[in-house]
């Protein structure tokens, strides 16, 4: 017998609440006390035990990633390993409990290894583009790629899912682009959005919606209601603060205009954001801040502006990360931020091209507080095309959002975007899912639209050769980390990997089966312990391909990296057993083999629909019950006699036909 006793007067902070360790038990067992105050909210966490709450007293309600239950006292509830819980207190008395935890290895395992099935409607983000130039190849192998693949096998597992994104039409680089041209904002606005969209489709990027933000009347009114919501906040202030000003014009700088030395990591950073590390600056805090403008240093004076205390959003912005699950990078940079502690980001800013501020003359909504109401005003479209009865002015808290994009907008997309929200819709509890991508290289150099240091998507695109470019773009994805992308390692991954290892593969076996059994699927015969083995692998292979695509472990450079494995793996085996004489003696063996590589092909149709649709469509044209249509659950075997014709994928994938990818001379 063990006694355990605590004071109420002792209780720590942990997870939000005050608690109190009792103790342990035998088989890894622990218990402790809480208390949860009236109002107070428990922060959202998970942990590979399994716990159980046993209410004492009081009354709340229980948050899990199934939904919510009320509780009062006398209720137990269980929580499976890694199920994300919050504990809320709608009471006017404390809420006092029980937990009693203890570790299961094996459950923890299974559940790490299960993937969710999301709830829908799923609205699946990429970051709107800046149309002041197409896009090139360090654009496409980040959000608009990532969000393309995630959709497509939400899709294909039956859930309600849609891919989403627009022109971000008044973003101030617009306006530089349309200086340099001569131009004006809008035409080039209207220009590029359609070379955007034209880029995409090359990219066999299946879009649902694309929301330009320009000659929408509807949008603008949207705005400016969010606006006027955001002015009554607690939280936005109106005040005159420190501004930069061009020395010699006079020009209010920020963004494209200034550049300089980040006050957080002092690398180089451009005005409002350090692309390095995250981090937001003011514009007049950068070191040797340098104008665009002319040539003398700028000069620091002072504006009046519409100001968002992020400080104050900070609680709010905390619960939502934990609930989240971000990567452990914005992590670090909401701590960065947080030490700043008072922190404001004007939300308006003097000029000509945006949509204006009312009550601020000469000044426009900032671009990114616009985005963030606009990717509501974006469903709300959709829904409207669809009959859908989705609102913008009253998100539902059934809306799941994800979002794609690189690290520098991290601090835009989660921590700007959930502070706003939590101020114009405090009745709303958004659900949001992060994929972040890190910067892609070219020849060792991050890709710029400002400085042509880039390969277009146009330059590289066509039906012939989209399949190969999204394998490349997929084996050599920065997730995590910056990668390199050069023309002489694409035409490798066309000529050495596709057209020498899956072509030749597939080729050699569409032969086989069209000589010796008419083009129809045979029946297996003896099996050895190698075809059993090798008929395990394919079903490792999709499961390992399902984990790849799923919210939990989504990595496209993982599938691609397991897809080009597995097609080595049946090139293996494949020939282990290519031996003319055998084949002969023992038809039954060869049958078993053949077999069993029309089935590995087969399931290749279905695994790689979201990342190389237009060849995986071709490849299960050829074989009869093949789909890109469902995802698989578990692999069956070919019917014996199901037809198999490869032919028309083998033609049409016999050269790439583009000359960047066929010739040996750089762009």
């Amino acid at each position: 017998m063990r006694k355990y006793t605590f004071s109420r007067t002792e209780l720590s902070r942990a997870f939000g609440i005050d608690t109190a360790t009792l103790g342990t038990g035998s088989a890894r067992t622990g218990f402790s006390f809480g208390k949860v105050g009236p109002g107070v909210t428990s922060e959202p966490h998970r942990h590979d035990e399994i716990e159980a709450f046993v209410i004492l007293s009081g009354s709340g309600n229980v948050t899990t990633d199934r939904g919510e239950i009320s509780v009062e006292a006398g209720d137990v509830v269980l929580f499976h390993p890694f199920e994300a819980h919050v504990l809320r207190n709608d009471g006017n008395k404390d809420l006092d409990f029980v937990a009693v935890y203890w570790r299961d290895g094996e459950a923890a395992l299974d559940a790490a290894a299960k993937t969710t099935a999301p709830r829908g409607p799923i609205f699946v983000f990429s970051t709107p583009p800046t149309p002041n130039g197409d896009l090139h190849l360090g654009h496409l192998s980040g959000p608009y790629f990532g969000a393309d693949v995630y959709t497509r096998f939400l899709r294909m597992k039956g859930v309600e899912a849609y891919h989403l994104t627009g022109s971000d039409d008044y973003q101030s680089y617009v306006a530089t682009r349309a200086d340099a041209d001569q131009s004006t904002p809008a035409n080039v606005a209207r220009y590029y959005a359609d070379e955007i969209r034209a880029t995409l489709a090359l990219l066999d990027c299946e879009l649902h919606s694309f929301q330009a933000t320009m000659g929408d009347d509807g949008y603008g009114e949207f705005q400016t209601a969010c606006f006027r919501s955001l002015l009554s906040s607690a939280a936005v202030d109106l005040r005159q603060s420190p501004a930069l000003f061009d020395a010699v014009t006079g020009h209010y700088l920020y963004e494209p205009d200034v550049g300089g030395l980040c006050p957080d990591c002092g690398g180089s950073a451009a005005g409002n954001i350090c692309e390095e590390c995250g981090a937001p600056n003011l514009c007049h805090d950068l070191g040797a801040a340098r104008s665009r403008k002319s040539a003398e240093a700028p000069v620091v004076g002072s504006l009046r502006r519409a100001e968002l205390a992020m400080d104050q959003c900070y609680d709010n912005i905390d619960r939502h990360l934990r609930a989240s699950g971000v990567p452990l990078r914005i992590l670090d940079l909401f701590a960065r931020v947080r030490r700043r502690g008072k922190f404001s980001v004007p939300i308006t800013h003097p000029s000509d091209w945006g949509l204006p501020a009312e009550g601020f003359p000469g000044q426009v909504i900032w671009v990114w507080p616009e985005m963030a109401f606009g990717f509501l005003y974006n469903i709300q479209a959709l829904g409207r095309s669809m009959g859908r009865d989705w609102r913008a002015e009253m998100p539902g808290n059934d809306w799941q959002i994800v979002h794609f994009f690189g690290f520098d907008n991290s601090f835009y997309h989660a921590l700007l975007y959930p502070a706003l929200y939590a101020e114009v819709f405090s009745h709303w509890k958004p659900r949001i899912r992060y994929h972040v991508n890190e910067f892609y290289l070219l020849d060792g150099k991050k890709f710029s639209t400002s400085c042509r240091h880039a390969v277009w998507g146009k330059e590289v695109l066509s039906p012939k050769t989209v399949d190969v470019v999204r394998l490349h773009l997929g084996l050599t994805r920065p997730e995590g980390e910056r990668t390199d992308f050069t023309l002489d390692a694409l035409r490798r991954t066309e000529n050495e990997v596709f057209q020498s290892i899956w072509l030749n593969w597939l080729e050699a076996l569409n032969q086989e089966i069209k000589q010796d059994f008419a083009g129809r699927v045979p029946d297996a015969g003896d099996w050895s312990p190698v075809d059993r083995a090798f008929f395990a692998r394919i079903e490792i292979y999709r499961a390992a391909m399902e984990r790849a695509y799923s919210d939990e472990g989504f990595s496209v450079r993982r599938a691609a990296t397991q897809v080009c494995e597995f097609v080595r793996d049946c090139v293996i085996y494949r020939g282990a057993r290519d031996f003319a004489a055998a084949r002969g003696f023992y038809p039954a063996r060869n049958r078993t083999s053949l077999a069993l590589q029309t089935t590995a092909a087969a399931i290749l149709a279905p695994t790689l629909a979201p990342l190389m649709p237009r060849f995986a469509r071709t490849l299960a044209r050829g074989i009869d019950g093949a789909s890109t249509e469902t995802w698989p659950r578990s692999v069956q075997r070919l019917v014996p006699g199901t037809r198999f014709d490869l032919g028309p994928v083998l033609v049409f994938y016999a050269k790439s036909g583009n000359p960047h990818l066929d010739d040996e001379e750089t762009l």
